[in-house]
């Protein structure tokens, strides 16, 4: 029997992180049967509910097949982009070689929205060098982002260099500005028409929306961006560590966990 762990992560969601981890290792490859419901159920301890929803999670994430009569097969193999839900940086599916394909809508120079300019700390009137791009991987939709930058900044790219899937590497290499620190704001959204047609779902489906402002050592913001994810192709993993010296309170440091990250942010919780 595997005994699950009580607390605040449901039973649904901790058996679809075993099987997961099973499949990313190659424990369980492609065509490989997993346990009945049954026996899940009584190995878990668990209703069958429970399995249903942990096997119906794997399969909408294209990780299984469930057959009538014959039971919960492995459809991908552990490199699937499914599997590799990781920190919303599309620098995560480079480094781990998965394909992907930008292209860039539209760009030029626009009167910045008054959110933007605060976050680029430009004039109220000010203006902003824009672009918009998508991203596909696997030939499917699986984001869309709106970058805002100074107009000096952006007035030194080319544009082949809006199109690079390493942005900020890109505005350290051509404009010589270098991201030392980033915050990052994450919202669940509902895809509006507009949205909905550019990312390839239903009006009114979940979207993940992360809102980015990056600065350079001495806090001057150089970048701000909205990056639009589809829901049901990206997680985004948060770690939690407490630091080491003590203070009046205790200080915890939340980061994206993957294979690269650009942002941290700080959570100071009183004791």
């Amino acid at each position: 029997m595997t005994v699950l762990k009580r607390g605040p992560t449901p039973y649904y969601h901790q058996i679809e992180s075993i099987f997961r981890n099973k499949i990313a290792n190659g424990e369980l490859r492609e065509g490989g049967q997993l346990p009945s419901e049954e026996e899940l159920t009584n190995s878990f301890q668990v209703s069958r509910a429970t399995v249903r929803q942990a096997l119906h999670n794997l399969e909408r994430d294209g990780l299984v097949r469930r057959e009538q009569g014959r039971g919960t097969f492995v459809t991908k193999p552990a490199d699937s982009v499914a599997q590799l839900k990781m920190t919303c940086l599309l620098e995560d599916l480079i480094a781990l070689g998965i394909p992907a394909e930008t292209t860039v809508l539209e760009s030029g120079v626009v009167r910045a929205p008054q959110a933007v300019a605060e976050a680029l700390k430009l004039d109220a009137a000010g203006a902003a060098f824009s672009f918009l791009r998508a991203v596909k991987v696997e030939d499917a939709a699986f984001s869309a982002t709106r970058v805002y930058l100074p107009v000096w900044i952006g007035e030194k790219l080319r544009q082949e260099d809006l199109a690079a899937q390493h942005l900020l590497r890109t505005l350290s290499r051509r404009c010589d500005v270098r991201a030392e620190e980033a915050d990052q704001v994450l919202e669940a959204i509902m895809a509006d028409a507009n949205q909905a047609l550019l990312l390839g779902v239903d009006a009114g489906s979940a979207l993940l929306s992360v809102t980015r402002t990056s600065c350079d050592r001495s806090r001057q913001p150089i970048e701000h961006s909205i990056t639009l994810y589809r829901s049901d192709r990206v997680r985004f993993m948060v770690s939690q560590r407490q630091r080491q010296r003590r203070t009046s309170a205790d200080d915890w440091v939340l980061s994206a966990r993957g294979a690269r990250s650009v942002a941290a942010v700080r959570a100071t919780q009183s004791s």
